[in-house]
């Protein structure tokens, strides 16, 4: 790769969605390149701003009550009037199980059409957002999978660009003291090695705008990376999910969030869970 195809591609690596190949020729063109390093910085810079501002909390509002069911109601008697004609009053029918793609695909027609419904021929562009405006006034934004998501390119892109660590080494004393002054707070390291989970190092990482400490672990072959960062709320029992292929496990205790990830089987990601936890 070129510096214009590096450059060109920055934006599918913030997203972490290049291909290994494309990944790895990609790191490796940015460990010789001073000039795209810094681009690429300056980039994932202001990636992760956007991010964050857009997690913000003032950017959302509540659902006035009944909406859903007004939308729903307008959409099913639109669905009984013939082209050319306007709706007449009709009463709300009851409700009954609808897909959620027929659903929307009512409310395209509603808003898109000239001769129904209001009339306003929105087009694609601004059906979007309408669409994307109806999901924010629904709820909150779903913080846990955008972390998720953030947690696992950075796993990812640290096992291609050949940075598992920054600190290598299998004693806790060692690795704790590593953090001091990089970061401010104290994550705790164990020694798992009794577990199967021998401790190989640490390095910081970039997660939600702000320096977390990663605790590099292994499962036979497998690495296992320990997210930890300080996180407000009361204690949470660990959950499981999937991110691309990677099994993701979250847990909050005593002020800390926990974050374990690897490409390992579920099984693993949870023996790791209950060996961190101390079950």
């Amino acid at each position: 790769m070129n510096c214009d195809d590096i450059r060109a591609l920055l934006a599918a690596r913030a997203d972490g969605e290049l291909g290994a190949a494309d990944s790895l020729r990609m790191e490796t063109h940015l460990a010789t390149c001073a000039g795209c390093t810094d681009v690429a910085t300056r980039h994932d810079t202001v990636v992760r701003a956007l991010r964050q501002g857009l997690r913000a909390p003032a950017l959302y509002r509540k659902a006035p009550a009944g909406l859903s069911e007004r939308v729903l109601h307008a959409v099913q008697a639109e669905a009984r009037v013939k082209p050319g004609t306007r709706p007449e009053s009709t009463p709300a029918p009851a409700r009954s199980p609808r897909r959620a793609d027929s659903f929307w695909q009512c409310l395209a027609g509603w808003f898109t059409t000239p001769t129904r419904g209001l009339g306003l021929g929105l087009g694609a562009g601004a059906l979007a957002a309408v669409a994307l405006g109806v999901g924010v006034l629904v709820g909150q934004p779903d913080t846990v999978a955008l972390t998720a998501h953030d947690i696992t390119a950075s796993h990812v892109r640290a096992l291609l660009g050949a940075r598992e660590t920054d600190v290598l080494s299998s004693d806790r004393h060692t690795v704790k003291p590593w953090f001091n002054g990089r970061i401010d707070y104290a994550p705790p390291v164990t020694d798992l090695a009794a577990r199967g989970f021998p401790l190989i190092g640490g390095r910081l990482d970039y997660i939600d705008g702000r320096p977390v400490a990663v605790l590099v672990y292994r499962s036979a072959q497998h690495p296992v990376d320990l997210y930890v960062r300080p996180e407000t709320g009361s204690d949470a029992e660990p959950t499981q999910r999937t991110e691309r292929g990677y099994q993701l496990m979250y847990w909050r205790s005593a002020g800390m969030g926990y974050w374990a990830i690897t490409d390992a089987s579920a099984d693993v990601v949870q023996a790791f869970a209950r060996a961190v936890r101390g079950g």
